[in-house]
């Protein structure tokens, strides 16, 4: 056995002597004989690097570091890593975190319409009892709530007006309005009324010059719709509301009365 081992370290010295190392001391004791041999060599760490297999005791030229291989035992922990169960749970539960979030935030909500005025007052109001013509303005206010949390981009609305089963009027505003993300804005649409004998509604003349309420006032049906864009996309959103609206061309304050919607 001890004549086998000074042939292993014979061995290791000529192969660091070949492969051009400076001088390192180096000392070993056999088992048999406990003969100590000192070789007189000093290393210079030049033109080398660390040996991996070797847990960090020696050397092999740089040279040749792309084409040695090194063996390594199958119990070695290096092929086991640590926590790899561990790893790869948290990153299947970051990508679900992430998947969750993006799909809350970016989940598209409803666009909602709400009137904000239950009375609508006339103006440029013109009464002409004779022809039995009546034409006048309203001005309806509406809120556009946004609940998405991305802004959306209102591009227009249209607004019709029914009274008596007839359509009065259609109008559409054509203003742009940016909303910001879980934001409201105030949006108004103008149109104009008109009662004639062509539609059987000139008979609306008398009614609003009579300064009684239940006379000149009247309950119409007004139908929004608003066309809007979020991330490259077109919707459209609808309100439909019953609304009180007087066509007195007097002077008067009118009390809120609370709103009828449908």
């Amino acid at each position: 056995m001890g004549e086998e081992r000074d042939r292993e370290n014979s061995r290791l010295l000529d192969d660091t002597s070949s492969a051009s190392y400076g001088p390192v001391t180096m000392s070993f004791t056999t088992n048999g004989d406990n003969t100590s041999y000192d070789s007189g060599y000093t290393e210079l760490l030049r033109g080398s690097v660390p040996c991996p297999t070797c847990r960090g005791l020696g050397y092999v030229p740089k040279e040749q570091e792309g084409q040695l291989i090194a063996l390594i035992p199958l119990r070695d922990k290096r092929l086991k890593p640590r926590r790899t169960y561990l790893y790869v749970c948290l990153a299947v539960f970051v990508c679900l975190v992430t998947a969750g979030l993006l799909v809350f935030f970016m989940f598209p909500r409803d666009v909602q319409l709400r009137s904000q005025s239950p009375y609508l007052h006339p103006s440029q109001v013109y009464i002409n009892v004779s022809e039995s013509f009546v034409s006048f303005f309203i001005t309806n206010y509406f809120t556009v709530i946004n609940e998405n949390y991305f802004p959306v981009f209102v591009t227009g609305v249209e607004m019709s007006v029914l009274y008596d089963t007839q359509v009065i009027n259609s109008t559409k505003n054509q203003s742009s309005l940016s909303i910001p993300l879980r934001e409201k804005r105030e949006y108004y649409v103008q149109i104009q009324i008109t009662f004639n004998n062509i539609d059987q509604l000139g008979y609306m003349a008398d009614s609003c010059l009579n300064p009684i309420r239940w006379a000149h006032e009247m309950v119409m049906f007004f139908q929004l719709t608003a066309s809007y864009t979020f991330l490259g996309h077109t919707e459209q959103t609808t309100l439909n509301t019953y609304q009180f609206v007087s066509c007195y061309g007097g002077n008067e304050s009118y009390p809120a009365i609370l709103p009828v919607t449908g």
